[in-house]
């Protein structure tokens, strides 16, 4: 019997990241908080089990999820209503859901926001296709959800108006047979083929694998859509393919006579796939038919058909024969080269890449990748990958000695940044980057940090490294603390960063302790806000005003006396001088003038005119410049008085009153005559 393991196979990137993001939070969450699984996170009932048995739960639906719990989306990911009601239901989100889902839901959304139709190569109800389409909803759009070509006849909406996506998962012979029937149709920039990498690589593998295989099994669940699309597959190309979940399954297989001792036997699992379950199948055949010469040993990663010295994970010697824009390529005694992205020898300044080629120098690499496909075989390299072997070790050793090292951002995850140490990933949760709340994360990329590794974890076969600038940073601060308070005095002036802004104050950070200065102390202006004076981040020089050991509270001070207005100001403007201002409010009793910025002066209603004025309405307005004598000053009590009159008096002008008529003539006669009349 001869066994080939197919290299795509187990679980991919997707599945991987949502199943590690499920095992960290069982490590780091909080006591008290429920963790839930909205829907099983994986098609692998061993692998759900372990996790309830660590304290998951699973909901079927967002609605049924405790408030306040810690939730993971799965891998197929959830619509934006299932997202709403999660936050609504004040549950922290750990979104794992597959990069190549997440770059559906975008096309879809942004498509039916055009208000194009929506059509689906995909099994209708699966959570995949569920939370893609969710992306849809109240747009005025239709959406299909179709598995065959025969379907597109059953639309009731013209292809015209549509896009064509399809589900990761989804069968890309099928999706293509599917692509010929729309041509013409839908514009080919409207159809987008959103089949997963790992799954076009891992079905293609499967069809060449059962081609030669005389049986072929197939290890993942029923209930899984991309292994049943392996099953469906292989069948099509092996008479004798068999679905199975563990290594008891193909046990009976070979007992029953359905495996046969002289077999070609090939192996593929879905991506739900555990490696030990893998593992589990070829340890169970090898027990069972005592094959122990075939070309594997009892660890996963040799359990492959090794014709070839060149395999997925190996290390090998080549020659470096030729490069273009994109790739170095070398040769590793292969019927085909293998290529290395020319980004690592681009990275290292001091390697003579066209040299290199001349002379055919040697280089170790470690193999990352092999895919079979029609132009020949794929073999993808790495020197990179040998070199960080040796970081790793130091980073081990760094872990132990609690020893400080270097690392260079790289890029952000969520939730995080990821540190690079001699090509080793090192991932740094956002909040080990510094104390308090880190909001921008993107300003990280490119700086270089020190960091203590707090987490060198080998368990499972897979390296997690963890790390934290905090550490360094609180025992930084911790130290700068102590020694500013065994030499704190009062009037003592410390350079300081404006850490946080609140209505009553600044809080500064003097090198290890935060002290207040008070909005009062911030600036000499009666109505300034501390966002007007200063902003976070600012380097700033305050002083100490008082402090209390005991409750560690330390308050400062920031405005300096020359900037006091009042600063010098019977030296400035001296009792007697001629200034100059802007009238900027009017009282009863008087007017304020601006003489400069935040010094105001009164000038009282009866130094205004020459005339008595009932208001100063009467003669001024405000934003009116007027020139006036001082005549006192008080800068205890911050106050100057100013007289408009003695220098140029502002009268108002009096109106005319009205000219009354003259008296006739012959008025008094009348007059007189009237009288005697009277008399008479």
């Amino acid at each position: 019997m001869k066994i080939t393991v197919a290299q795509s196979s187990g679980f991919c990137f997707g599945v991987k990241n949502a199943v590690s993001a499920a095992e960290e939070a069982v490590k780091d969450h909080p006591d008290g908080r429920r963790l839930v699984m909205l829907g099983e996170i994986v098609h692998n009932k061993n692998v759900v089990d372990k996790l309830i048995s660590e304290g998951f739960e699973i909901c079927d639906r967002a609605e049924d999820c405790p408030e306040n719990s810690i939730v993971i989306i799965r891998a197929h990911g959830v619509t934006p209503d299932e997202t709403a009601v999660l936050r609504s239901r004040k549950c922290e989100i750990r979104d794992m859901t597959c990069p190549f889902v997440s770059k559906i839901h975008k096309i879809v959304r942004e498509n039916a926001q055009k208000g194009k139709n929506i059509i689906i190569t995909g099994t209708k109800g699966h959570p995949e296709v569920t939370g893609i389409l969710g992306e849809a909803k109240d747009k005025g759009v239709k959406c299909a959800v179709i598995k065959d070509p025969e379907d597109i006849n059953g639309l009731d909406f013209p292809l015209e108006s549509a896009i064509l996506i399809s589900q990761t998962t989804f069968s890309s012979e099928i999706f293509k047979k599917i692509c010929q029937t729309v041509k013409n149709k839908i514009e080919k920039s409207n159809v987008f083929d959103t089949i997963c990498i790992t799954t076009e690589s891992r079905q293609k593998e499967a069809a060449s694998l059962s081609e030669v295989a005389d049986s072929m099994i197939v290890i993942g669940s029923a209930h899984s859509s991309n292994t049943t699309k392996l099953f469906d597959i292989c069948k099509g190309r092996c008479a004798r393919t068999f679905l199975v979940n563990s290594g008891t399954e193909v046990k009976d297989l070979i007992s029953e006579g359905k495996i046969l001792p002289d077999d070609k036997v090939g192996i593929t699992a879905g991506a739900s796939t555990p490696e030990a379950i893998i593992l589990e199948v070829v340890q169970q055949m090898n027990e069972e038919e005592k094959i122990t010469n075939q070309g594997f040993d009892t660890e996963f990663a040799n359990a492959v058909d090794l014709i070839a010295q060149v395999r997925r994970g190996a290390v090998v010697k080549g020659t470096i024969t030729s490069a273009d824009d994109d790739y170095v390529y070398v040769d590793v005694h292969d019927k085909s080269e293998g290529r290395i992205s020319r980004k690592e020898f681009d990275s290292d300044p001091d390697f003579d890449l066209d040299k290199a080629i001349a002379d055919h120098t040697e280089v170790t690499v470690k193999v990352r990748s092999i895919k079979n496909s029609d132009q020949g075989k794929e073999i993808i390299l790495s020197k990179n990958d040998v070199e960080s072997e040796k970081g790793r070790a130091e980073i081990e050793e760094a872990y132990k000695n609690k020893t400080p090292i270097d690392v260079k951002i790289t890029r952000t995850v969520k939730d995080g940044v990821i540190g690079s140490y001699k090509g080793v990933d090192i991932y740094i949760h956002r909040t080990q980057i510094k104390s308090g709340d880190v909001k921008d994360l993107d300003s990280y990329v490119g700086q270089t940090l020190q960091i203590i590794v707090t987490k060198f974890d080998t368990e499972k076969g897979r390296l997690r490294i963890s790390g934290s600038h905090r550490i360094i940073v609180s025992e930084e601060r911790r130290k700068k603390s102590a020694e500013i308070w065994d030499n704190i005095e009062e009037g003592k002036h410390y350079t300081g960063i404006v850490r946080s802004l609140v209505d009553f104050g600044a809080f500064i950070d003097i090198g290890g302790v935060d002290g207040l200065v008070h909005v009062s102390e911030l600036s000499w202006s009666r109505n300034a806000k501390p966002s007007d004076v200063l902003k976070v981040g600012d380097e700033i020089d305050v002083y100490v005003k008082s402090f209390d050991k005991e409750t560690k509270k330390i308050s400062l001070g920031y405005k300096k006396l020359e900037d006091d207005p009042y600063y010098n100001i019977e030296e400035r403007m001296p009792v007697g001088c001629i200034v100059q201002g802007t009238v900027v409010r009017l009282t009863k009793f008087g007017a304020f003038v601006q003489l400069e910025p935040d010094l105001d002066a009164l000038c009282h209603v009866s130094q205004i005119s020459s005339r008595r004025l009932e208001k100063p309405e009467d003669a001024l307005s405000v934003g009116q410049v007027v020139q006036a004598k001082v005549i006192k000053i008080e800068p205890e009590e911050r106050r100057i008085s100013i007289s408009i009159k003695e220098v140029a008096p502002i009268d108002p002008e009096i109106p005319e009153e009205p000219a009354q008529d003259a008296p006739s003539e012959e008025a008094p006669v009348e007059a007189a005559v009237e009288s005697t009349d009277e008399q008479a």
